[in-house]
């Protein structure tokens, strides 16, 4: 082949050019050309990685301390060829209308989640000190700096396909649901696993469908998608998936002082409960677009799940995660009735399944806040749970309004890292009627400076069977008018 002729160095310019596609269909023409494109060939397939996907060393050389440790080995042993294909493969699952992973094909499906981690994970989420030195303002929202984020589906614009493998379901059965409009009466269709079979001619009950739907186990990394995601417009239709959402959100056994009452693990590690925090966040996010009743938008979707999607503000630039300034959000809650009936029935085939319950919100909420490190020592404040210790604990006080009403309360809180440094972990107490009332435990899981913080709130009383329920807050800056979003 003549262009075999070319200086190695202009050749390797030419084929970077190409989609993954068309440098296999080359690769594939003689012996020369597969051997140039061999594997080994890591300045070609960095090259090629690089034209279409963000640097991850940009993303690395952000992170603090502790997660670049964690990183270390990875990048050390960095692939660009190995990466480059599996994100190929990953992006059109995602991204194409006719291609789902077979339900019981439990690898592919895994591989395909965690390529889409690795590329919210190592996308371009502030400009570089070369950036900033040759002038590049940072800027609110800047999903301009990344390619990898252009590349990911957004909100309201997935295929069923696409939706199915977030949630984990087939995607057949989302068509189906999104046809009847109602999802399915026998989780028979869904050819769940589980410990029954159906009897022929007798369908499942709703309980027993529901219950089984519960016991679906799925990756940690499975669950964190589809936070990081965000809720769907077929999840938003789907009444099973709201109801498997609430058993999980309002559940007393994974409220507990363990886990302090906040959407973590209950071995006292102070790690995110990704399944639990999945479930919150699906409840609560539907809840929001009523409370603003299309005056603004959710920070959702991947675009606001990196960090640095909000400035520090120059007068305080000790607040490394935004704390001062203002955070719209809503919490909702189960009327007690139903939140004591589900809970009583815990074991019974009669549980509630929660998909029609009724559900209340507390309208659109807003956060003004101040740092004041003079809390530091205030014991509502501390926490027995390990966290991570690459920046200080943030402590802030301030008012919680309402945007409807002439109405105001006090609120003090403290923001640090979650351990391994990756997500912030936030804590605000609400004082009223001269005491502490309740306690509301959260993570962001987007990370420091990123869009929502997702959590649930108690009493500060604690006690047995007492109110428990999900909330949301967002910086205000991300919120935007519905008047002024761009879809892209």
């Amino acid at each position: 082949m003549a262009v075999l002729s070319l200086p190695l160095e202009i050749l390797s310019q030419i084929l970077t050019q190409l989609t993954y596609p068309d440098l296999l269909a080359f690769s594939s023409t003689c012996h020369e050309a597969y051997s140039f494109t061999s594997p080994n060939n890591q300045l070609l397939w960095q090259a090629a990685f690089l034209h279409q996907f963000d640097d991850p060393r940009d993303r690395w050389n952000s992170l603090t301390k502790s997660p670049r440790l964690q990183h270390k080995e990875r990048e050390l042993n960095w692939d660009w060829h190995s990466e480059l294909r599996k994100r190929i493969v990953a992006l059109k699952y995602a991204t194409a209308g006719n291609l789902a992973i077979e339900q019981d094909d439990t690898d592919t499906y895994e591989n395909v989640v965690e390529a889409l981690l690795n590329i919210v994970d190592t996308a371009k989420s502030c400009p570089t000190p070369e950036e900033l030195q040759a002038g590049r303002t940072p800027e609110v929202d800047d999903r301009d700096l990344s390619h990898n984020l252009s590349l990911l589906p957004i909100n309201y614009h997935f295929t069923p396909e696409f939706d199915g493998l977030v949630r984990g379901l087939p995607a057949s059965v989302v068509k189906k649901r999104l046809a009847f409009g109602y999802g399915i009466d026998g989780a028979s269709a869904l050819n769940i696993p589980g410990s029954w079979e159906s009897t022929p001619g007798r369908p499942l009950t709703r309980s027993q469908a529901a219950r089984e739907m519960d016991r679906m186990e799925r990756s940690e990394a499975a669950s964190r998608l589809h936070v990081l995601c965000g809720l769907t417009e077929c999840e938003e239709q789907d009444d099973k998936a709201i109801g498997r959402a609430r058993r999980i959100t309002y559940d007393w056994n994974d409220t507990h002082e363990l886990n302090e009452y906040g959407p973590f693990k209950r071995d006292g590690s102070g790690e995110t409960d990704w399944r639990r925090l999945e479930a919150i966040c699906t409840v609560v996010a539907r809840q929001f677009a009523l409370a603003v009743r299309g005056r603004m938008t959710l920070p959702q979707g991947f675009c606001f799940s990196v960090p640095y999607r909000t400035l520090v503000d120059p007068t305080t630039p000790e607040d490394w995660a935004r704390a001062q300034g203002t955070w719209c959000g809503t919490y909702v809650f189960l009327h007690w009735e139903n939140l004591v009936e589900f809970n009583a029935f815990q074991n019974a085939a009669n549980r509630p399944t929660l998909e029609n319950g009724p559900e209340a919100c507390g309208g659109l909420m807003k956060l003004e806040l101040k740092l004041d490190m003079s809390l530091q020592d205030d014991p509502k404040l501390q926490t027995k749970m390990p966290i991570c210790e690459d920046l200080p604990v943030l402590y802030f006080r301030g008012l919680s309004k309402s945007y409807d009403f002439q109405m105001a309360t006090g609120v003090r809180g403290m923001a640090c890292l979650a351990p391994g440094g990756r997500e912030v972990r936030w804590r605000y107490i609400v004082h009223y009627s001269g005491s502490d009332q309740w306690q509301l435990e959260g993570v962001q899981p987007g990370g420091i400076r990123s869009g929502c913080v997702y959590g649930t709130w108690t009493s500060c009383a604690h006690e047995d069977g007492g109110p428990v329920g999900p909330f949301i807050y967002a910086p205000e800056e991300l919120c935007k008018p519905t008047s002024i979003v761009l879809v892209r």
